[in-house]
């Protein structure tokens, strides 16, 4: 019975669906594609049945590689949607339901007659029957529009206040950044939240405390009872955190325009890192002082233990490059190179080969007096210039102007081959590719450095307007 048709393979009416012809004497041929058999993926089904293990082999062994079986129902649907995908593929690719649809861009208009008077109409008509959720979404988005209708915020304000009972910690945090936004001059608004946030204090988290107390040391009008209770429960909160993840805090303040607004935040971040200090690598201690003095803080206390630690060769041997670039700016800015410098400088000098044009800045920056390092660096450099994109050439240049490796005399008087000569040519030849940003940083960088401000004369031709722009400018702050 295996080995004939008429076997339990014919009785069951199974299908060869995969090469387009039927095994049982009932079965029909199956004009598919390719393309029709990938939409019908989804129905296939091989049937798995205990009755008919030898049939299955039998039919397994007669049809090619990759063919598989379904019952006669299956495939006279499976036929049916061949034969009009089929039918769809002779028509063209236009009609596939597959295909790819390129979405229309947006029009230039959209924010101005589609967006904003559709958020408008929603505060106008339907704000009151918003949640505590819907009304945090709503200010965000109505926040983000340059131009807002007052009397609208107004209401959306009254809204909030009417609404604070149903307030939970996470809408709370959605809405007080938009609504510092929108309205900053409401101190009953501000009093409302105020009141909910102590109400609610248990619900949040150290972050949500974190920007709780941003938003209120903008005001002018300090909150001391708010920051009373608040600041202790983050403190408690900080106690839970990994130390990582405090070091993780502090770099992401760093980086924030808002930091001046974080004192508070930091007094009470700052010792719970100093006193979990071991628990961390070397790159984070290094990471929390460079932190600090982006913040304008020299941390005294944690400059010398880390000073201490990079006198130890076993901690400082796989340090890279480009902290060995931080390194150097941090204990320079804070005034304090002479902790790090015997231990740093033959690392330096030792991986000069190794540093990349953002550290070479850094280091041109911190350490201008070591000329004859920078010039090394400068020269392996130099040799990639060509291949450079935008940024690297920036850094580059900078690097060059800071440590003063480049030469002095005008065009005229200077070789060919000579270090300004080739970042001359490099910004000629590339000029219609520099960003507006960047020209002006080329234009601030020379002439602030004075040394090289004649070279501000050989920059392209077509750069003349957005120079002369710069420069007046600069001349008029002073």
């Amino acid at each position: 019975a295996s080995s004939s048709p008429r076997g339990p393979l014919h009785r069951g009416k199974m299908w060869g669906a995969g090469t387009g012809r039927a095994v049982g004497s009932r079965g029909r041929q199956l004009g598919c594609t390719a393309a029709a058999g990938a939409r019908a993926a989804a129905a296939r089904a091989v049937v798995p049945t205990a009755a008919a293990p030898r049939a299955v082999r039998w039919a397994q062994g007669r049809l090619p590689p990759g063919a598989w079986l379904l019952p006669a129902r299956s495939a006279q649907v499976l036929g049916t949607r061949c034969a009009s995908a089929s039918a769809e593929e002779a028509g063209g690719e236009e009609h596939d339901p597959k295909a790819v649809v390129m979405v229309k861009r947006l029009p230039e208009d959209y924010v101005e007659n589609t967006l904003r008077p559709h958020l408008e109409s929603q505060l106008l008509d339907n704000i009151h029957v918003y949640n505590p959720a819907e009304l945090a979404k709503i200010s965000r988005a109505y926040a983000k529009q340059e131009v807002r209708q007052r009397v609208l915020v107004q209401k959306l304000a009254d809204t909030v206040k009417d609404r604070i009972t149903a307030f939970e910690a996470v809408d709370i945090i959605d809405i007080l950044g938009a609504l510092w936004t929108l309205i900053p001059q409401d101190d009953e608004l501000f009093e409302v939240l105020e009141e909910r946030i102590l109400k609610k204090i248990d619900d949040f988290t150290a972050l949500n405390f974190i920007g709780i107390i941003r938003i209120y040391n903008k005001r002018a009008s300090k909150h001391h009872d708010l920051l009373a209770k608040v600041v202790p429960r983050l403190r408690e909160l900080l106690g839970n955190y990994e130390a990582i993840e405090l070091s993780e805090m502090l770099v992401s303040m760093a980086q924030s325009s808002d930091a001046a607004a974080d004192m508070d935040t930091l007094m009470t971040l700052v010792p719970e890192i100093e006193r979990r200090y071991n628990e961390v690598s070397m790159v984070h201690c290094i990471n929390n002082i460079w932190a600090l003095t982006q913040l304008k803080m020299a941390h005294q206390g944690l400059l010398t233990r880390v000073a201490e630690d990079l006198k130890n060769t076993t901690k400082t041997k796989d340090l890279t490059p480009g902290y060995m670039a931080r390194i150097a700016w941090v204990y320079r800015r804070c005034n304090a190179w002479d902790m790090v410098a015997e231990s740093m400088l033959p690392l330096i000098r030792g991986t000069a080969a190794e540093f990349r044009c953002g550290d070479f800045a850094r280091l041109a920056q911190a350490l201008p007096e070591e000329r004859a390092m920078l010039q090394r660096i400068a020269d392996l450099l130099r040799q990639t210039l060509a291949d450079m994109g935008r940024k690297e050439f920036l850094l580059f240049t900078v690097g060059c102007v800071h440590g003063e490796l480049m030469e002095d005399q005008p065009a005229a008087e200077r070789e060919r081959d000579s270090l300004a000569s080739a970042c001359i040519a490099y910004i000629r030849e590339d000029q219609d590719n520099f960003k507006r940003d960047e020209v002006q940083k080329i234009v601030y960088m020379l002439w602030y450095a004075k040394r090289y401000r004649h070279l501000l004369d050989e920059l392209p031709a077509s750069w003349n307007a957005l120079k002369e722009e710069t420069l007046d400018y600069i001349r008029a702050k002073g």
